[in-house]
């Protein structure tokens, strides 16, 4: 985990790696394509159900937070299923093309958090899904 204040705060948000702190289901950490940070990023694996979780993502307060996704992706467009504490959040989320695996933009998404510990957990709805570096969490303005 890197980054400013807690998840809760305004300012900068924290920013959790893809790579630490995550459970995987059917999803690889990796080097392979430059650009990511920490010491890696996740590739979700070719089949629906792939997902990736954040198990500690804290708060100071309730409410909608901004979730901002680091990711690459070659081409076309892939969906995710977004889920908070257990509860999907949004369905077929799209994340566009980068233009390569090694072009890292970011996505912007709000959704509800609790005080205090939450999960945040993206799954795959078709084959793929775009590689992820990162998420920073920060409270809606």
């Amino acid at each position: 985990m890197t980054g400013g204040n807690s998840g809760g705060n305004t300012g900068s948000g924290t920013t959790y790696e893809a790579e630490t702190g995550t459970s995987l289901t059917e999803a690889a950490i990796e080097t392979i394509n430059p650009g990511y940070t920490g010491s890696g990023y996740v590739n979700f694996n070719a089949m629906t159900g792939s997902a990736i979780q954040w198990n500690g993502i804290n708060n100071t307060t309730t409410g909608t937070k901004n979730v901002k996704f680091r990711y690459a992706l070659e081409s076309g467009t892939r969906n995710l299923d977004i889920f908070v504490n257990g509860t999907k959040v949004i369905s077929n989320e799209p994340f566009p093309a980068t233009g390569s695996w090694s072009t890292w933009v970011e996505k912007t998404i709000q959704v509800p958090m609790n005080t205090g510990t939450n999960t945040l957990k993206l799954v795959t709805t078709g084959s793929e899904g775009p590689n992820i570096d990162s998420v920073n969490v920060t409270a809606a303005q």
